[in-house]
C-alpha cells in the first residue's frame, strides 16, 4: 500500500469534505464520525486493491461520504422509531440528482439568510470560516481578534444557525 498517496489525499481533501459533512448532518461530531468512516473505508480499499483505478480521489471520496452521509440519516430515523421511506436505488447510485441539488442550493440559501442575522462579528466569522475555508488563526489575524474570540463567535454562528434549522425541522414535521 502506497502510504503517501493516501496521506496525500487525506491532506487535500479533509478540509473541504469536512465542510460538506458539517453541512449535510449539521452536527459537527457526526460529521468527523462519517468522514472517519469515509477515509477508513478509503484506506481499507486502497490497501487491498491499490489506487492506480481511482483516477478522480476527491470525487470518489465525496462519494463514500454522500453514501455515509445517507447511512447516517438512515439510523438517525431507526433511533427515532421513525418508519424509512423507500428510497429507489437508482437515485442512491446517481452522483447528482437535480432535487438534491436543488435542496441542498436551498439549504445553502436558508443558511446564509439566516446567518445574515447573526451579529456583525459574528456573522463575518461565519463567513469567512466557511465561505472561504478560512482557519481560526487567519481569520484572528485578518479581524485583528484573537483566536479565542473567533471560536467563540464561530460557536455562537453554529448554535444559531443549528437552532434555526432544528425549529424549521420541528416545524415542517409538525405539519406547518
Amino acid at each position: 500500500m502506497d502510504q503517501q498517496y493516501f496521506d496525500r489525499i487525506y491532506e487535500t481533501t479533509y478540509r473541504p469534505m469536512l465542510k460538506y459533512a458539517i453541512l449535510h448532518l449539521s452536527d459537527p461530531t457526526d460529521a468527523e464520525d462519517a468522514l472517519q468512516n469515509v477515509y477508513l473505508s478509503f484506506y481499507r480499499r486502497i490497501e487491498r486493491y491499490g489506487h492506480l483505478d481511482v483516477l478522480f480521489p476527491k470525487a470518489f471520496l465525496l462519494k463514500m461520504l454522500k453514501r455515509e452521509i445517507i447511512e447516517q440519516y438512515a439510523q438517525r430515523q431507526k433511533r427515532n422509531l421513525r418508519p424509512l421511506e423507500d428510497v429507489p436505488e437508482e437515485r442512491l447510485k446517481d452522483d447528482w440528482v437535480f432535487e438534491d441539488g436543488v435542496l441542498d442550493r436551498a439549504l445553502a440559501e436558508d443558511i446564509l439568510l439566516e446567518a445574515k442575522k447573526l451579529p456583525r462579528e459574528t456573522y463575518r466569522v461565519f463567513v469567512l470560516y466557511y465561505g472561504y475555508e478560512m482557519t481560526i488563526s487567519e481569520i484572528a489575524r485578518e479581524l485583528g481578534l484573537g483566536q479565542e474570540a473567533v471560536k467563540s463567535r464561530l460557536f455562537r454562528g453554529r448554535n444559531a444557525i443549528r437552532q434555526y434549522l432544528t425549529a424549521e425541522d420541528a416545524d415542517s414535521d409538525s405539519g406547518r
